[in-house]
């Protein structure tokens, strides 16, 4: 269908019956026919793609801020900036709809005007020979300034036709704006340009093209209004399913509140619950699909009669969630949360820490209550010496908590200014800018729901530690080019072992049986070693005990156990030759001899696997077991993990 035919003076396609609505204004002249190919091939025609469209909610005002840019006499142009999601491009629809039904909020001198969009890709399309697009824009032009065809032209994306000199900026783009240029300057065509906050900066570049624009600014909507669009594109979405799915008004209410908790980073309203709302709709129509096929492959004809009678189907809050789950982390679903069985596990590979491990897995279980949800990150600070179980305390609690292991971060490796390229890459124009090297966060994009342990966090430069506050306070990371980094459904875990002295000095939560320390004075004594504002972020602060003499022989008994098991599932014979625990005299003579107060529980381990490799040399040169040899290096690396 030609779009020249909305432009004429006869009928046209904006209405169901052929002709236009009653009352409804023509747009002009008839065209020629270079204007007939450049319609119909380059420009969409928004008047008339939109005329039947729903309304837009909640954007009058900004509707009626564009209408007055456009009919000024200098610079008709607008510049529409705001987040994804927002409704920028919507904004400019409805203008387009309200165009062509004759809304008398549209003023005088623009009831006649039409809306053509200029996708670029439409422009670069066919265009590999030299000069052919330039013939192509300056066609558009001429188009557009003739004030026969009274055209308004849209560009969404309008920071790809910048025309700055850095040297990451497009050559096409700049190539489109110097002839845009011109036209823009002398005012000779209109245009609604639409670009988000972050890219619009690609504009300040090329002030002479910038300054030719009114900027606006979309704002997000608020919940309520959310809400609100929600019963609004309801009855499309739901005859776009043919009437197969029925979304109650609770449902929709259900499904902007999930899509709140479960929205990304820079994922915005309404976009996020527009979304979310259709492919919950689309999954449910897949689902009775499948039923029903399954149904008939089983020969189940009752089944299959009830399936084909059963009309509208109920979206249930249960499916928008397990949608809005699987559209954030894809197939990696986070398992359910036991904060017993967490408890639990900790207790068995910790000792000596039993009130800070109760105080870790309450917090866990308060957060995943979901009472007061947020969009920024869960935040820890383990405190104490070292080998008292801090980062083994991070290892379980992602494995019971996302079933993955964490993401971790030498943070010593990070000990200058410069080392925050190795977390968010390079600024353009720098060396590795343009490496494709995966970056420590990259896999939050595929599932936000991880553990982060920043171990020694207090080794890391203070530009690194700075870095991560916008994580801790909004929720997000911008890395070197722009893009954001989710950690709003993370758990981070710094760890340090700053102020040990003067902790474990403290009898107040470093000593067995005692409470963890109050979290003002770990606070105070931890200020020296971090800023007050970086503290302050921490949504948890705590203390872990020192590893006593007593506690250090639990956990070589705690050990001993599980290495045996081990071993008992990777070499059985050799395994049969250990006792089920160790003796309780040699357990204490070994605890005896490797027990060094200021490394915690670490020589644990090494004690323990020696004891077992000394225990089994002992046993084959005193009557070698039947069929076992001595073990090899691998086999030996195997058995020491």
């Amino acid at each position: 269908m030609a779009l020249s035919n909305f432009t004429s003076g006869g009928s046209d396609d904006r209405h169901p019956n052929g002709g236009a609505p009653p009352g409804l204004p023509t747009a002009g002249p008839p065209p020629t026919d270079a204007d007939d190919d450049i319609v119909d091939d380059l420009l969409v025609n928004y008047n008339q793609k939109f005329a039947q469209a729903e309304p837009t909610l909640f954007r009058d005002t900004l509707i009626e801020q564009v209408l007055s840019v456009l009919i000024s006499k200098n610079k008709p142009n607008v510049l529409l900036t705001g987040s994804a999601g927002v409704g920028k491009t919507r904004a400019v629809e409805d203008i387009a709809r309200r165009i062509a039904l004759g809304d008398t909020l549209i003023p005088d001198q623009l009831k006649t005007h039409t809306i053509y969009e200029l996708p670029i890709a439409h422009i670069l399309a066919g265009s590999g020979l030299v000069g052919s697009l330039e013939a192509k824009i300056k066609a558009v032009v001429e188009f557009a300034a003739d004030p026969k065809n009274k055209a308004i032209l849209f560009i969404d994306e309008i920071h790809q036709i910048s025309g700055g000199t850095s040297s990451h900026s497009d050559p096409v783009g700049r190539k489109i704006s110097q002839i845009l240029k011109p036209a823009l300057a002398r005012g000779d065509i209109s245009v609604i340009g639409a670009t988000t906050s972050t890219e619009a900066r690609a504009l300040d570049e090329d002030p002479a093209f910038a300054r030719r624009f009114t900027p606006l600014i979309v704002d997000e909507l608020s919940v309520e209004q959310t809400k609100a669009v929600l019963a609004t594109v309801r009855p499309g979405l739901v005859a776009h399913y043919h009437h197969q799915i029925a979304v109650t008004d609770d449902v929709l209410a259900d499904t902007v509140a999930i899509a709140e908790a479960n929205s990304r980073a820079g994922q915005h309203r309404p976009d996020t619950a527009i979304t979310l709302l259709d492919r919950a709709m689309a999954d449910r129509v897949l689902e009775q699909k499948k039923l029903l096929v399954q149904a008939q492959n089983d020969g189940d004809t009752a089944l299959v009669q009830v399936l084909q009678a059963a009309g509208q189907v109920h979206l249930t809050k249960a499916r928008v969630l397990d949608v809005a789950r699987r559209l954030m982390t894809g197939n990696a679903q986070r398992p359910d949360f036991d904060a017993v069985t967490l408890r639990a596990t900790l207790l068995d590979r910790l000792r000596g820490q039993d009130d800070v491990l109760a105080q870790l897995t309450d917090h866990l279980a308060r957060e995943e209550l979901g009472l007061f949800p947020t969009m920024t990150p869960m935040t820890w600070l383990l405190a104490g010496a070292s080998g008292v179980g801090k980062s083994e305390t991070a290892k379980v609690i992602a494995q019971q908590w996302t079933g993955s292991e964490p993401i971790i971060l030498n943070m010593t490796e990070y000990h200058s200014s410069w080392s925050t390229s190795g977390i968010i890459g390079s600024p353009p124009g720098y060396l590795g800018s343009d490496s494709n090297q995966e970056l420590p966060f990259d896999t939050l994009e595929s599932n936000p729901h991880r553990v982060i342990l920043l171990d020694e966090f207090e080794k890391a430069d203070k530009a690194v530690q700075r870095l991560f506050l916008s994580a801790f306070d909004e929720g997000y990371i911008r890395n070197a080019h722009g893009k954001v980094l989710d950690f709003s459904k993370a758990l981070i875990i710094c760890t340090t072992n700053a102020a040990r002295e003067s902790l474990a000095a403290n009898p107040i939560g470093f000593s067995p049986g005692r409470s963890p320390a109050p979290p003002k004075s770990l606070t105070r004594a931890l200020t020296g070693f971090f800023d007050a504002e970086l503290l302050g972020r921490f949504s948890l602060i705590v203390g872990f005990n020192p590893i006593d003499e007593e506690a250090y022989r639990l956990i070589m008994a705690a050990e001993y156990v599980r290495q045996r098991e081990r071993i008992m599932t990777a070499k059985p014979r050799l395994a049969s030759a250990l006792p089920a625990i160790m003796p309780e005299d040699e357990l204490h003579a070994l605890a005896k001899s490797s027990y060094v107060d200021s490394q915690g529980a670490r020589p644990a381990g090494r004690a323990v696997r020696t004891w077992i490799e000394d225990r089994l040399f002992a046993h084959q040169a005193g009557g070698p077991i039947t069929g076992v040899s001595t073990p090899s290096a691998d086999e030996e690396a195997t058995a020491t993990g």
